[in-house]
């Protein structure tokens, strides 16, 4: 269980409050519970959302098609990779 120490002050309407407070009372938990529960339940939907691109399937197959082609080197790679500057002991 996470260690619960910092405060979050929300402004909620009258209206809102009421119904916080009848929905906690019948689940049996604080509205704080109620209120966090259901903003961890949305924060996790929104953070999924935004971890992952869905694409169309051609324009995958490009990125594939683009990754499994060979480029050459810069020069200066080329260069390093043909003087060896440690050794292996």
């Amino acid at each position: 269980m996470d260690l619960k120490n910092k405060a979050l002050n929300l402004r909620v309407s009258d209206r809102q409050r009421a119904a916080y407070e009848r929905a906690a009372a019948l689940e049996g938990m604080s509205v704080s519970a109620l209120v966090t529960s259901g903003a961890d339940e949305r924060a996790e939907q929104i953070l999924h959302a935004h971890a992952s691109m869905t694409v169309p399937a051609d324009v995958f197959d490009q990125l594939l098609s683009a990754l499994d082609q060979q480029t050459p080197l810069a020069a200066s790679l080329e260069k390093a990779f043909d003087e060896p500057r440690f050794e292996n002991r």
